[in-house]
């Protein structure tokens, strides 16, 4: 069986083409295939019938052309890659999670109308990230080719998940793996008319670090060839993690939190990650990384 593809959506905007030179470099590290696929629907403007032929024959015209150019860009972006692409008629979103079923990754861009259909796909990819059943990255900002990958280490259950994820792409560019263990400073509850009783803070992120430093040490011993260091850094892990990213070649993040439903809803440092990282996110969610699949 072949190996699982890389499969990227598009939208005839500048943002899709940033997403398809980065998903073609992804399959060339990986050695994968890649898949572009443009979803695309057209409304009648105040009547209810369905579309006319010639209509329909123009919207798929520019979806194919849209696809045609995209797979032209990622062959000149990465020589050598196997691509190929689909228009499909349809909402992006379903479309391309459907399409994505089975994927080692799906890519998406950020932050702009859709060419053909209007939506933003900026909500579009925080619909595939929120949903999809294979890690997503969202293709924002700009990575630093010499920078290192980042990830955001703490106690949740998906922490060994998400740092092995960041390590799989660490060795695939041949890059540092950054890990940040960010640490708030906890005050506990008191009465009415009482002073907080504060926690010595040193020795909360002293302890909390140690933790983090065991799990990614522990990662770590199975990519010995990839360096790799863990900052304790006080602060509110959301602005922790989107300062750094400033320089780095790729954020790692894991799709869920410590509450609400899993599978349904994103934590909150993804989904600020999303829209405010300035460089491209990958959301570690189910299934292993793409160099580990076989």
């Amino acid at each position: 069986m072949g190996r699982a593809a890389i499969v990227v959506g598009v939208d005839g905007a500048q943002t899709s083409l940033d997403a398809v030179r980065w998903a073609a470099a992804e399959a060339g590290r990986h050695d994968a295939p890649l898949r572009v696929v443009l979803a695309y629907h057209w409304r009648t403007p105040l009547t209810a019938f369905a579309p006319s032929a010639a209509l329909a024959g123009a919207a798929r015209r520019v979806a194919t052309d849209v696809v045609d150019g995209a797979v032209r860009e990622a062959r000149r972006a990465v020589p050598g890659v196997t691509v190929d692409g689909t228009a499909t008629i349809g909402r992006p979103a379903p479309a391309l999670l459907q399409e994505a079923a089975g994927a080692a990754m799906l890519v998406v861009g950020s932050h702009a109308h859709h060419a053909v259909t209007g939506a933003l796909l900026g909500s579009i990819s925080q619909q595939v990230a929120m949903h999809a059943c294979c890690p997503v990255a969202v293709v924002r900002g700009r990575a630093d080719p010499g920078g290192a990958v980042l990830v955001g280490v703490d106690g949740a259950p998906t922490a060994a998940h998400v740092t092995r994820a960041a390590f799989a792409e660490a060795r695939s560019r041949g890059c540092d793996l950054l890990a940040v263990r960010a640490v708030e400073t906890p005050m506990a509850p008191c009465t009415v008319g009482m002073p907080p009783l504060m926690y010595d803070t040193a020795a909360v992120r002293r302890s909390l670090t140690q933790e983090a430093t065991r799990l990614v040490a522990s990662v770590g011993e199975d990519y010995p060839d990839v360096r790799w260091e863990l900052h304790g850094v006080d602060g509110d892990a959301t602005e922790v993690l989107v300062r750094r990213t400033h320089g780095a070649q790729l954020a790692v993040v894991g799709s869920r939190g410590h509450g609400g439903f899993a599978g349904l809803l994103l934590g909150s440092v993804c989904l600020h990650l999303l829209h405010r990282s300035q460089c491209p996110v990958l959301v570690a969610r189910g299934g292993a990384a793409p160099e580990e699949e076989g």
